[in-house]
């Protein structure tokens, strides 16, 4: 990272303005819809140990720099924090990334920095990590990824290097001396098994160890008693039948907390002692899986967590922990948001807070736990006033073989709320992914036009218990699809959507499940849209990235099956004649998880049909969009499709 003189205080003027605006911000006008897929201009701030100073990741869209060095990029800014004036600035570089952010002590910060390759706005290199000093002026490059800081050593921390062998990465911790470059230092463990994940203690150990096998069976091991030895297997889900995951480590080491799945019904917190090598179930929701977990001022211990993907609640499970009553005072500070604190300063007085809710799309405050209250730091948008932003609630419904579903509804922010013209908009995944009450881009520009935003969890969805989950395979076509359908009719009863003025559209599964409910459904929808979506079940085994690994390939067996009459049948590209309504489909031709060979057949099919299809393929994207350009063609042709087939008769 480059340290600008005079020639960046330039831009440090506009850069302030992001602060200096945030509470004019509330006042402004409704935005338009290309302003819903801006940046955000403020993507991370971290407290300082000694509670004086803010570190500031920030985007520099307008460029710095000169010549061809004047491209956008993170800036990082060191602020007082009483003041937030800056005190000095860090440069990421052209088109530079700033992707983890931590102070190690109170002169030196964690800087994780990438850089965009400008032809897919895609980092396709690993992000180099870096001990920086608080004014930029010394730098140490970590020889290995960060795994964790060590409490009362500063100068010393863990870090995983990857070895590949025959099957997979196996990962070797160390203890690095910070500012020697030279040796790989002291050797701390040895992941047990390939692809692991490790989560470390404050005092230096390493305590747990994550996996999964080629077919997708995980693995939890542990290091008992005071950390060292040998690996101690504490679940494996090809034997019993459901799957374990940390939650987060008390930094003495004493204590975890575990969520584990269960084989019916939603997940269970447990905490577990690693010197007994016990476990005791403390919570478990009636309704929802752990959606989001609350930590303690430290960053590592769990305190409790949110539940109800779709109205998010909080329930503190470690109410005994010394943060525990000032953060329940936080998040009674909140309601309606997810609040977490995303650094504290050593004394734990003062505290940065992040909140995220159905019209907040990121907001950092200063807490003062002495003075009780929270400052307004930065807003992640600015240009998104809150007041001014469409509301999404939380609903739930009866499938018509009596499964419950959760979805969210979101509606625009004036104007009728009755009669509207919707939008039905399935997830991607489609198998443990989850719609929730938090502001969602998408949602958010579709309904700023007038629309009601319908999505629901239909089963497959994450958040509600592995049973449920698993009630999704083989369903593609089928009870799946019925959920959707049966989401759409609720709104209509419910005499929330204009029954003449309906369209669905997704991506990826999504957009296989527009089409397949135009297939299903001739008459309920009156246009579908999808992107980068798989059409013909059958191809999956042939084309995209999926079926590239026996993981891939018993996915595909497991989720849809072999049988090629089923797979037609379920099929919208088999299944064209069947539609009756216009099309709009989209795909990028880089496309790796799922070919652009699969929207190409498809718009054949649809043509041969005699169907009203319009296709559109961006050279440059993936299974995602990620270019600007490519976005703002993207929903202008998608609003103004889904504009003429719903316009007011």
């Amino acid at each position: 990272m480059a340290v600008h003189g005079s020639r960046a205080r330039a831009t440090l003027a506009a850069l302030m303005c992001v602060f200096a605006t945030q509470a004019a911000a509330q006042q402004q006008a409704a935005p338009k819809w290309q302003d819903y897929l801006k940046r955000p201009s403020v993507e991370n701030v971290q407290i300082s140990p000694d509670g004086t100073h803010l570190a500031v990741a920030q985007r520099s869209d307008t460029g710095v720099g000169e010549g061809n060095d004047a491209q956008a990029r993170t800036v990082l800014t060191i602020r007082n924090a009483a003041t937030l004036a800056v005190e000095s600035r860090m440069d990421s570089g052209a088109n530079g990334e700033i992707d983890e952010l931590r102070w190690i002590d109170d002169e030196r910060l964690l800087v994780s920095v990438n850089r965009l390759n400008t032809t897919y706005n895609v980092a396709f290199q690993d992000s180099v990590m870096a001990i920086v000093s608080r004014d930029g002026r010394s730098r140490f490059v970590l020889p290995a990824s960060f795994l964790a800081t060590i409490e009362g050593d500063p100068n010393h921390l863990l870090v995983a290097r990857c070895k590949w062998g025959k099957d997979g990465c196996v990962q070797s911790v160390n203890k690095v001396e910070i500012g020697h470059t030279k040796g790989d230092g002291e050797a701390i463990t040895r992941a047990p098994d390939d692809d692991s994940i490790l989560w470390a203690d404050g005092a230096g150990h390493v305590r747990f160890a994550a996996s999964a096998d080629k077919k997708a069976n995980t693995r939890l091991q542990a290091h008992t008693g005071d950390g060292q030895g040998t690996w101690t297997l504490l679940n494996d889900s090809e034997k019993s039948g459901v799957e374990s995951w940390p939650l987060g480590v008390d930094p003495t080491g004493t204590y975890a907390y575990i969520e584990t799945g269960q084989k019916t019904g939603p997940s269970a917190v447990e905490r577990y002692e690693f010197a007994t090598n016990t476990r005791t179930q403390v919570y478990r929701h009636a309704e929802s899986d752990v959606v989001s977990t609350i930590l303690a001022f430290d960053g590592e211990t769990p305190i409790g967590a949110y539940y109800e993907p779709t109205a998010p609640q909080a329930v503190i499970f470690n109410p005994e922990h010394p943060d525990a009553v000032a953060m329940q005072k936080i998040l009674a500070a909140f309601p309606g948001r997810i609040a977490h604190v995303t650094s504290a300063s050593r004394d734990r007085t003062k505290a940065v807070v992040f909140t995220v809710g159905d019209r907040d799309p990121g907001t950092w405050y200063l807490f003062d736990r002495r003075a009780n209250r929270a400052s307004l730091v930065a807003r992640a948008r600015s240009w998104l006033p809150e007041n001014a932003l469409p509301r999404t609630t939380a609903f739930k419904l009866t499938a018509r073989d009596g499964v419950v579903l959760h979805g969210v509804l979101t509606r625009p922010e004036t104007g009728p709320e009755r009669n509207l013209p919707m939008i039905v908009v399935p997830h991607g995944g489609p198998y443990g992914e989850v719609d929730t009450a938090l502001f969602d881009t998408e949602a958010e520009l579709l309904a700023s036009q007038g629309y009601a935003v319908l999505r629901v969890n239909f089963r497959g969805s994450g958040g509600y218990g592995q049973d449920f989950e698993k009630s999704g395979w083989m369903q593609w076509g089928r009870a799946m699809q019925d959920d959707v359908t049966d989401a759409t009719r609720w709104a209509i009863e419910q005499g929330i959507a204009d029954p003449k003025r309906i369209c669905l559209y997704g991506a990826s599964y999504g957009g296989y499940a527009a089409l397949m409910g135009a297939v299903r459904e001739p008459t309920l929808y009156r246009c579908v849209a999808g992107y980068a979506a798989p059409y013909d079940l059958a191809k999956m085994y042939k084309w995209g990235s999926i079926r590239r690994s026996d993981l891939g390939l018993d996915y595909l067996a497991k989720v849809i099956g072999k049988d090629p009459v089923v797979l037609a049948e379920r099929s919208p590209s088999k299944q064209a004649a069947a539609i009756k309504v216009p099309v709009f489909i989209a795909h990028g031709r880089a496309d790796a998880r799922v070919d652009v060979q699969h929207s190409r057949k498809m718009a054949k099919a649809l043509r041969d049909a005699g169907i009203d299809v319009e296709f559109q393929e961006y050279a440059r994207e993936g299974h995602g969009l990620n270019l600007e350009a490519d976005q703002l063609d993207f929903y202008a042709r998608l609003l103004a499709f889904v504009g003429k087939h719903t316009a007011a008769p």
